[in-house]
């Protein structure tokens, strides 16, 4: 294989060739104020190999990354991927049965962690765990190592690779079930970064704004990798702040960022300002953001929208030419995958006819390996040579994607199926309300009543009664909530997803409001 063709789908390739290119360049803008150029981004990633590589870690082995988002986690990151090792992160939310589940299930030898995580480690049975190396000056027992010691170490040669080498095992974010570990090869990991360099209409002058964590395929792929490809520049941020996103946006000329449909959301229901078009973002891509403030959000602040369908087996799937697909809908597949609609029964269905949404590449290594140590759970999901997704959406007629729900979020109601994403985005229309979160609950009749739980705007009361009364009003009469409940804040994952299903084990607290016990009726249509 040629260096010129092992480039283009090789991250550690890619890492060498920017380094040569465009060494004094700035690569990263960290939180903690180290910056890096990309010669210094290939001279730390050398480095950390280095240290796998004294700590015994041979090509295939498993390195996980526990780490908050800063160029100590990149070197950590793509140390791996330079010295052959396979990188599992891990997410930093992960303790006791969580945390041991990803580090047994891997076999990881090397977990590199962030000081205050380190004691997290210890009451748990990790048989095949050898080193601990810690991230930052906190105090650590004797036998960790420091990951500060990549400084004195000599570069280390990179290690042959393929595009379909296994690159890293990304963990999906749990919010239905089971974690399970998404492989990803050379060539998969990046086809996302290609995506959004064409999508985006990426350059080497743009510069990314990150503040999901790395540990995520959107941070780490559609985000830092996306620029990375182009020679661009990142940002990185440790979380969303809303008061902090327009500033930083001015302050470091960021172009590009991405996006969860909340955080849109929250951005927009911000008091307007003269200065909301004085930015200089020029393209936010994500899921879900609400489409009848699409055309607002861009004309407010000159930002457009790309909306696209995506997970982390995946990457990201489709999206409307340069982001000009029907509202509402997320466009269409790329070039280098195929979507369905299926039945129950897995028989694709017409247009308009919703159904689980299924995918299969059309070229080799475009998506995941498939499940880590999970044979059955991989053969489940590849189905008739299908990848069945677990969402339920449908195609138009004219080809567009349209999500309606995650499969095990949908609500059947008085024999109609219920969208918990149509719910929330009619709740979230009303004044006061901030977020929601839409969820079933059991029902008398045998079926599901529908439950929300609201987070209002600070500051702001509203009446249940008023609430309930503005859902008769704006909803069909069969997805109107039986309850509502007001919460201060939604428990999130930290790439900013609803844990439904913690919601729904909290049942019917003292504090929900019953709409059938305040005595409101439905008004038949």
């Amino acid at each position: 294989m040629s260096s010129a063709y092992e480039g283009e789908w090789v991250l550690s390739a890619i890492v060498d060739d920017r380094a040569e290119r465009l060494g004094d360049k700035l690569a990263v803008v960290g939180p903690d104020g180290r910056n890096v150029s990309y010669g210094a981004l290939r001279d730390r990633t050398q480095r950390a190999a280095r240290l796998y590589l004294e700590l015994g870690i041979q090509p295939g082995e498993r390195v996980a990354t526990m780490l908050d988002p800063t160029t100590d986690y990149l070197a950590a990151s793509l140390g791996c991927a330079w010295s052959g090792a396979v990188e599992v992160p891990v997410n930093t939310a992960y303790k006791g049965h969580y945390l041991e589940q990803v580090l047994r299930e891997t076999e990881a030898g090397v977990v590199v962690v962030e000081d205050r995580f380190a004691e997290l480690l210890a009451p748990l049975d990790l048989p095949d765990l050898r080193h601990i190396v810690t991230v930052g000056d906190g105090p650590v027992e004797a036998a960790v190592r420091r990951f500060a010691e990549i400084d004195s170490l000599d570069p280390a040669p990179r290690a042959p690779a393929s595009e379909d080498d296994l690159l890293w095992i990304l963990y999906t974010s749990g919010t239905t079930g089971v974690s399970k570990g998404v492989m990803h090869g050379n060539r998969s990991a990046l086809w996302t970064a290609r995506v959004w360099k064409s999508l985006a209409g990426l350059t080497e002058d743009d510069v990314g704004y990150s503040y999901l964590p790395l540990f995520h395929v959107t941070a780490r792929s559609a985000l830092f990798l996306a620029c990375t490809l182009v020679g661009g520049s990142t940002v990185l941020r440790e979380h969303f702040s809303v008061s902090e996103f327009w500033p930083d946006v001015r302050r470091y000329q960021a172009t590009f960022t991405m996006y969860m449909g909340a955080i849109i959301q929250l951005l927009f229901k911000q008091e307007p300002r003269e200065d909301d078009p004085d930015n200089t973002l020029r393209a936010a891509g994500g899921a879900a953001a609400p489409a009848d403030i699409g055309d607002a959000f861009r004309a407010r602040f000159g930002c457009e929208l790309y909306e696209v369908y995506g997970m982390t087996e995946i990457g990201t799937a489709t999206s409307g030419h340069m982001g000009h697909n029907t509202p509402g809908s997320m466009g269409k597949p790329f070039d280098h995958l195929e979507i369905e609609i299926h039945d129950e029964r897995d028989n694709p269905v017409a247009p308009e006819t919703p159904g689980e949404i299924c995918i299969r590449p059309r070229e080799a290594s475009a998506i995941f390996q498939g499940y880590w140590r999970r044979p059955d759970d991989t053969l489940r999901s590849f189905r008739n040579l299908w990848f069945h997704s677990g969402d339920m959406g449908r195609v138009t007629p004219l080809g567009e994607l349209v999500y309606m729900d995650r499969l095990k979020d949908s609500m059947r109601r008085r024999g109609e199926n219920i969208s918990s994403f149509e719910v929330e985005r009619s709740v979230n229309a009303h004044p006061a309300v901030l977020e929601t979160a839409a969820y079933p609950m059991p029902s008398e009749m045998t079926e599901d009543e529908v439950m929300v739980a609201v987070v209002l705007k600070p500051g702001v009361a509203v009446d249940p009664a008023e609430l309930f009364g503005f859902c008769a009003d704006t909803m069909p009469r069969f997805a109107v909530p039986r309850y509502i409940r007001f919460v201060d804040e939604l428990p999130k994952t930290p790439t900013a997803r609803v844990r439904k299903h913690e919601l729904r084990e909290q049942g019917i607290t003292a504090d929900t409001a019953d709409r059938e016990r305040l005595g409101i009726v439905l008004a038949r249509n």
